[in-house]
């Protein structure tokens, strides 16, 4: 489906050239007096010529009941007046004419070619003739402006014709501009489906071979998108390589730990106990890196089942609320509703539950950190983590998912975690077809917001 602004700035521009091609030229024919009225003056000569030759052998001959019935007719069938004047410029019936009559006729006489003139709001045309005696007379037309027009019966096939070069132009238009859009949706498309995760995506083969520069385009994208994969693949072999090489090594520390405790007395004590606190911080680490590997690997397979959120954030803030006492800080449930999803229950508990203990890290002390769970539709379900810290800056907010990303002073290593929470929850959610964000409350504090699809019925 083809949308945007740029498809609609090169169609209507399109057809904007066109029209104004269509009434440049119609305005060109009004000025250099060779459109419509023009055209339809010519007619008329013509047609009063052939009439003025059938009239003049009527009157050479005397039949002037003939040639009235014709002059009759041809009022009848086009408006047109006509009548014969002889070079004494007299009517048939010897009734004069007008001055400025005379005068066309006599200049057409003169110049031997059709003359037009207004007079009183009514076009004249005078068309010379010559009998064969040589004797010369003129036929005169007269008719109102509205004459030189098209009959009433020829307007609507104009308006027929206008209309259908306008459905014509619009549709090779519409055409023209889906051709040269098409590949920018494709790409844009692409864009968005990569920055989304899907690294394995190319368009190479859906732009096909168009010889121009989207197919060039194309063509780096593909490289690009194939360097970066390649990139993000060596990185997540890496992290995963270093973290199978590091439990080997702090396995051995762990060892050594507990021989040091038998042999060294208690003065030795609190720098041990130090040690193995930073062991177990670094094997906790060394567990999330294991954990966003494979993760972000796409590797991660699981069979899902339904269950049900409502259970999962009720027992995450029971939890959470005994441990958050010991620091004067709680974990409230504001709403719970019932919500079934597709998915595995322990990799959505860890989901929310790195969401909620990180907000216990930098919830003010006593205050509480509020979570909801709502319906918002018969598609989607919402799980909403609030607590009342210090915030993150606006411009950070995008980079918070980020693995080992830190903001400023108020969120430094001091106030615990690892750093990968919220990047594997933000990864678990994915692979249950959802999404998270997060936005600063009006009143301080961060709120995250976690989307999952519930299960269709």
């Amino acid at each position: 489906m083809l949308k945007g602004g740029f498809f609609v700035k090169i169609y209507l521009s399109f057809w904007l050239i066109i029209v104004l091609v269509i009434s440049t030229q119609i305005a060109l024919d009004h000025i250099d007096n060779s459109g419509p009225f023009s055209r339809m003056r010519d007619h008329i000569n013509t047609s009063l010529s052939l009439y003025g030759q059938a009239v003049l052998a009527y009157h050479l001959i005397g039949d002037n009941k003939t040639a009235n019935k014709l002059s009759d007719q041809l009022k009848t069938l086009s408006g047109i007046d006509a009548y014969l004047l002889n070079n004494k410029f007299q009517k048939s019936d010897g009734s004069p004419e007008t001055p400025n009559v005379v005068r066309l006729a006599e200049n057409s006489l003169s110049s031997g070619k059709n003359e037009h003139a207004t007079d009183n709001d009514v076009e004249v045309l005078a068309v010379p003739l010559i009998a064969p005696d040589g004797s010369r007379f003129v036929v005169i037309g007269k008719f109102g402006r509205k004459g030189l027009l098209p009959p009433p019966r020829v307007v609507p096939n104009m308006a027929l014709r206008v209309l259908i070069v306008m459905v014509i132009s619009g549709l090779v238009c519409y055409l023209l501009a889906r051709y040269l859009v098409a590949p920018l949706v494709v790409l844009r498309d692409a864009t968005t489906r990569f920055a989304e995760g899907d690294l394995s995506l190319r368009v190479g083969s859906r732009i096909g071979n168009r010889k121009d520069e989207t197919t060039e385009l194309a063509k780096d994208f593909d490289v690009m998108a194939e360097r970066i994969e390649s990139l993000m693949k060596l990185q997540r072999q890496l992290i995963g390589d270093i973290s199978h090489e590091l439990r080997s090594p702090l396995a051995r520390l762990n060892v050594a730990l507990d021989l040091a405790r038998q042999n060294t007395g208690a003065e030795a004590e609190h720098a041990l106990n130090r040690i193995e606190e930073e062991a177990q911080e670094l094997n906790e680490m060394i567990g999330e890196l294991l954990t966003l590997t494979r993760l972000e690997s796409g590797n991660e397979s699981f069979d899902t089942a339904q269950v049900n959120i409502s259970d999962i954030v009720r027992e995450i803030v029971g939890d959470a609320d005994f441990e958050a006492q010991g620091s004067n800080r709680g974990v409230k449930l504001l709403k719970c509703d019932d919500c079934p999803v597709l998915g595995k229950n322990d990799l959505l508990k860890r989901a929310i539950e790195n969401v909620v203990r990180n907000a216990i890290h930098y919830t003010n002390v006593n205050t509480d950190v509020e979570v909801s769970v709502k319906r918002l539709n018969p598609d989607k379900v919402e799980v909403i983590v609030r607590d009342h810290g210090p915030g993150v800056p606006d411009a950070e907010l995008g980079n918070i998912f980020r693995p080992f990303y830190r903001t400023s002073e108020s969120r430094e290593r001091q106030t615990g975690g690892t750093g990968l929470g919220l990047a594997i929850s933000e990864r678990a959610v994915q692979l249950h077809h959802g999404f998270v964000t997060a936005e600063n409350a009006p009143d301080g504090g961060l709120t995250v917001h976690i989307f999952i699809p519930l299960v269709s019925h």
